[in-house]
């Protein structure tokens, strides 16, 4: 079946370029739901 949740492991990425996201999981819906909207005009 299908994954239930996922969880990715970021630091070893982090560690190596020395960046790390600060958007919130709401605040990254909230762009991509006015992305989306936008893309496709509805």
């Amino acid at each position: 079946g299908d994954v239930l949740a996922t969880f990715a492991d970021i630091d070893e990425l982090t560690d190596a370029v020395g960046y790390r996201p600060v958007t919130s999981i709401e605040e990254g819906l909230h762009k991509f739901v006015q992305w989306y909207k936008e893309y496709y005009k509805v």
